[in-house]
């Protein structure tokens, strides 16, 4: 009787395809090559560019995540999924083979990037309708699990592409505003430009001391008490991350400040005490929310003129 049992049920188990057969997650890896979810990017609720999964597999597959699937694509030969920045999980639904719940990916998946999920199906007998004829289908042999990912499954995949960032910003001397433009371009390390001016040109006659009096002759004028600026700075250098979000930049440069007074006969006399020229120097710290970029800094020129800056700007 028993053995009757057990041949009825290894007879149903060959006939019934489907019966006790499974599906397996057979690779998951990072294309970096891959600028699809980059070039045409899919945003969530909260405004922020998805990450694309591109899913080699039977296209009856379900998906769902614990941050949910913002958008799916049947494309020629594989499924493309647009998932929230931040997933770590999907579980996977079959109506004939099951279900693999929250397999956890190697790595955390990241806004504009794209990765490849093979899905290894199971064997399937089909008997063809010629007689005494069976024949076996596998499925195509699918990529082998990235070694790479193998040796870090907890660790998180970096952008190769570098960030770059634009702000305006501004300088103050003396109630009067300068205004200049940086732009960096940066991973974990990287390069800066910025320049800023007021934008005014001043022209003299000679020059005078602070305490009025003219270097040349050593008269003291009569001065009407209007004083004129002008002043720029160019400064390149270097931008390096210091935590998740903030950067520390610092850069040398050339700068140039004058200070004018005006005598009463109607002569301009540069201040020699409080004009400066020569080798600048920048340092500030950058920091990034979202495509928002905030930057504080101070620029001094020969370490005898400071001036503080602050800017406002886009990440790209």
């Amino acid at each position: 009787m028993m053995k009757k049992i057990l041949c009825t049920i290894i007879l149903l188990w060959l006939l019934v395809p489907g019966w006790a057969q499974e599906f397996k997650v057979a690779s998951f890896r990072l294309l970096p090559n891959d600028i699809t979810a980059w070039v045409n990017p899919v945003r969530d609720l909260n405004d922020e560019a998805c990450a694309l999964i591109k899913v080699v597999g039977n296209r009856d597959f379900a998906f769902s995540t614990p941050l949910g699937i913002v958008q799916r694509k049947n494309e020629v030969g594989e499924i493309w999924l647009y998932v929230p920045n931040g997933t770590r999980k999907i579980t996977i639904k079959h109506p004939r083979w099951g279900v693999l719940r929250d397999y956890k990916f190697p790595v955390i998946l990241e806004s504009r990037l794209t990765y490849e999920l093979v899905i290894e199906e199971p064997l399937l007998k089909v008997e063809e309708e010629y007689p005494r004829v069976r024949k076996v289908h596998r499925p195509l042999p699918n990529t082998p699990l990235d070694e790479s990912l193998r040796a870090m499954p907890t660790g998180k995949l970096k952008s190769q592409r570098p960030a770059f960032t634009s702000l305006f910003t501004i300088g103050w001397d003396h109630e009067r505003p300068a205004f200049g433009v940086m732009l960096a371009c940066m991973k974990k390390h990287g390069l800066y430009v910025h320049g800023q001016a007021d934008l005014k040109s001043l022209s003299v006659d000679g020059e005078c001391r602070k305490n009025g009096s003219i270097p040349s002759t050593g008269d003291t004028p009569y001065y009407t008490g209007s004083e004129k600026y002008s002043r720029y700075a160019f400064l390149a250098g270097g931008i390096h991350s210091i935590a998740s979000l903030c950067y520390l930049y610092e850069g040398l440069g050339y700068g140039k400040r004058q200070v004018v007074w005006e005598t009463i006969e109607g002569l301009k006399l540069r201040n020699k005490d409080y004009s400066y020229k020569g080798i600048a120097a920048e340092l500030g710290l950058l920091v990034k929310v979202r495509k928002m970029a905030l930057s504080l800094g101070v620029i001094t020129i020969k370490g005898e003129y400071w001036e503080p800056t602050v800017g406002v700007g886009i990440n790209f």
